[in-house]
């Protein structure tokens, strides 16, 4: 895991600076796409994650066991989603540090058309 984790941080700048034409252009492109899927995704587990460990910690009330293991939970997704923010928070310092240029580009919230009926 930890090889895993080493080769996504080497990784990632050579995927930020993807502008390189040829053969490799169409790879880096996909990996970048993969990884801009990947990032809301497992920010969106860890908060899952910590919720699951709230339920899992109020419906094992007398339980002291399974009330254990929901808070083990409700920390690691506190843990996982801080180290994910905080991440993207470096990353976002020394890149406005450095001037390079870049943005964090996210998607349009979702609406509902509410139309009262009388």
């Amino acid at each position: 895991m930890k090889k895993f984790i080493s080769a996504v941080m080497f990784l990632g700048p050579v995927v930020a600076f993807a502008q390189i034409s040829g053969p490799i252009s169409g790879t880096l492109n996909t990996v970048k796409g993969i990884v801009d899927f990947g990032i809301p995704l497992l920010l969106s587990a860890a908060v899952l994650v910590f919720f699951y460990g709230l339920v899992k910690y109020i419906m094992n009330a007398s339980n002291e066991d399974a009330k254990e293991g929901g808070k083990r939970m409700m920390i690691g997704g506190m843990v996982a989603l801080f180290v994910m923010v905080a991440f993207w928070g470096i990353i976002g310092y020394v890149q406005q540090s450095a001037g390079l240029s870049g943005s964090i580009t996210t998607g349009v919230a979702p609406s509902v058309n509410f139309v009262p009926t009388t």
